[in-house]
């Protein structure tokens, strides 16, 4: 559980005032919020070549407090502690991306399961790619409107869940010249696991050859679209505008971040 004064740093982060009660209706202006100001980032991971301390002090202190982002086993971490605090029923569970892959992965991702009077929701604010925008209702088969996106929950066994995305894109999220379809962003497993379980994760995802640990990634939810940054290449999605920007040395790069992500990693 979170301090007072922590939860009113946390809720200052994401520019909310109060919380005045665990609803639906508060739990999706959180996720928003948290997806809107707190970006899912490897920069610092990248560069230091080490794995993050999932201690709940120092990722406060990284995320709040300094400002940062994270990647999955940090934000859905944190996220995870804020609603506890704030009286909502939750708890991790294991997931794997589907997305963009060219063979199956193992489970890579840290997920969260919020139990509401009328069911289960997921609500993640850390998959680095596309995601509801507010938490998704755990009923199969549901289509669901979520800030103008359409995602489909369906039951691939009694533990499994395959979230599916309505999306017009090729292969990343910034494309959309294509007719809709659905796509498999995540799979999700019910099943109860504990903190530590992700430890071995962790730093299993963070070894060399792995994608987090070799390549700089950030991603963030605008109003009005995304922002998307990979090794040098800043891509800004407005609507049906996309503009790419290559990045031409490391000063640059490091302006990037800070103007366009909040993120101050100036060497």
């Amino acid at each position: 559980m979170l301090t007072p004064e922590q939860t009113r740093a946390y809720l200052d982060r994401l520019d909310i005032d109060e919380v005045s009660a665990p609803t639906k209706e508060n739990l999706d202006r959180l996720i928003y919020a948290h997806q809107t100001r707190i970006p899912f980032e490897t920069v610092n991971l990248h560069r230091s070549g080490a794995a993050p301390d999932l201690s709940t002090e120092v990722i406060f202190d990284r995320l709040i407090t300094k400002k940062l982002g994270g990647y999955c086993f940090e934000l859905n971490k944190l996220f995870q502690e804020l609603l506890e605090t704030l009286g909502y029923d939750v708890r991790p569970v294991l997931c794997r991306a589907v997305r963009g892959r060219d063979g199956r992965m193992p489970i890579n991702h840290r997920g969260i399961i919020v139990t509401l009077d009328d069911g289960q929701y997921s609500a993640d604010v850390g998959f680095g790619g596309p995601m509801p925008a507010g938490a998704l209702m755990l009923a199969p088969g549901k289509e669901q409107s979520i800030c103008g996106e359409t995602y489909i929950a369906e039951r691939t066994d009694h533990a499994w869940w395959k979230i599916d995305r309505v999306t017009r894109a090729a292969s990343d999220f910034f494309d959309d010249g294509l007719p809709s379809r659905r796509h498999t962003e995540l799979e999700l497993c019910s099943a109860s696991v504990e903190d530590i379980d992700f430890d071995a994760l962790n730093l299993s995802w963070v070894r060399p050859g792995t994608l987090f640990h070799d390549h700089e990634i950030v991603n963030l939810r605008t109003d009005d679209g995304f922002k998307g940054f990979k090794d040098g290449v800043l891509t800004v999605k407005r609507g049906a505008d996309k503009i790419i920007t290559e990045c031409p040395d490391d000063a640059t790069v490091d302006a990037v971040l800070l103007e366009h992500f909040g993120l101050d990693y100036r060497r």
